[in-house]
């Protein structure tokens, strides 16, 4: 629960600049008085955020008893939105330079993880987690600054007024669809545990961990794609790239569909059988998955329709909750799987009549 919540802080510390500054320093790379200003005057954003994110955190700890009896886990693990908020993933990915973020995801990972077994002996000892959590994610935010001055030069500045005005402005719609996204997809298994219990959270959660696993690697690619399109707007490049991820993710969606059960019963155990027919359902969502996460940013985002990509989220988030709060006297388990394909088919719906509008402009210019 407090790593849940930190996540939420930080999608309000990040405000979707992850996204938009990406953008914005792989097209002024190379220009360094233009990189030092959206560095200093994104960090001076985030610093006020970091402050008003403690202060929402404050007021929720002691407004929730359920937050209050635990008050100093919360308070130890707000560490981690600090060391979030001062890794410049950004930077690395506008640059092109990810091996940075390897290695700062080696020493944030592997400090907490060594930590953990130094320090975690007993049940009692459990506060330790979210302040090991912390200060894995604070090395690893101070190693990143480091790099970040280090190889790429980078000067701090005066805080300019009207260059953060425009930031801020640019950003918000990536922050809402930020927000959107993380809302409509964590607010599943909350639910499931509130109208129907904990077991059928446990069956749906556990599906949804097996459907994480098959669309891990999309990301990382969308997030190396993004700023190389962003940069160079490489077409034909991005149609060979779409075309062999929709064949490995069809082929990988139905050797798992196959294999469902098998895959199911192997990593969670007899108990978890009536995950299988949910995992299946999340086998036929991953088809539509990731055509949309690479219709997002790598394309639409990446050549000037930020707009299909971010309020497609928005929308069909609005329409999701809206939809889980109607039907949550009748849901099942599988309604909610039903309702979050349909959800998701409405992002792709959006973003494809984008991917078509901005396809007849790039036409037309090239003729």
């Amino acid at each position: 629960m407090v790593i849940a919540i930190m996540q939420y802080l930080f999608v309000i510390c990040d405000y979707g600049f992850n996204l938009s500054a990406t953008k914005d320093i792989a097209i002024y790379r190379e220009d360094k008085g233009k990189v030092n200003e959206i560095f200093s005057n994104i960090f001076y954003i985030k610093f006020v955020l970091v402050f008003l994110s403690f202060v929402i955190l404050t007021m929720c700890i002691f407004s929730l008893t359920a937050l209050k009896e635990h008050k100093t886990a919360y308070f130890l693990g707000f560490g981690i939105v600090i060391g979030q908020v001062l890794n410049p993933v950004w930077l690395f990915q506008g640059m092109e330079k990810m091996k940075y973020m390897t290695w700062v995801n080696i020493i944030a990972k592997g400090t907490f993880t060594a930590l953990i077994f130094v320090f975690i002996r007993v049940e009692e000892d459990y506060l330790k987690v979210p302040l090991l959590y912390s200060l894995g994610f604070l090395i690893g935010g101070l190693f990143s600054m480091y790099f970040a001055f280090k190889f790429f030069k980078i000067k701090w500045i005066k805080p300019n007024l009207d260059v953060i005005k425009n930031l801020v402005k640019h950003s918000t719609q990536y922050f809402l669809s930020r927000s959107a996204a993380t809302l409509y997809t964590t607010s599943n298994t909350i639910v499931a545990g509130l109208a129907l219990g904990n077991y059928y959270a446990g069956i749906f959660g556990a599906a949804e961990k097996l459907f994480m696993a098959m669309t891990v690697i999309y990301n990382p690619l969308g997030d190396a794609l993004y700023p190389y399109m962003a940069k160079n707007k490489n077409i034909k490049l991005y149609k060979r790239v779409f075309i062999l991820v929709m064949l490995l993710n069809t082929v990988v969606a139905t050797l798992v569909f196959i294999y469902s059960a098998q895959i199911v019963l192997l990593i969670f155990g007899e108990e978890f059988r009536e995950s299988i027919k949910i995992f299946e359902l999340f086998c036929l969502l991953v088809l539509i998955f990731v055509p949309t996460v690479m219709l997002g940013y790598p394309f639409l985002g990446a050549l000037g329709k930020e707009k299909y990509a971010n309020y497609s989220v928005v929308f069909a988030s609005l329409v999701h909750l809206v939809l889980l709060a109607a039907l949550f006297n009748s849901l099942t388990i599988y309604r909610i799987l039903y309702l979050l394909i349909f959800t998701q088919s409405i992002v792709f719906v959006v973003r494809l009549i984008g991917s078509k509008i901005l396809w007849k402009e790039l036409k037309t210019n090239m003729i």
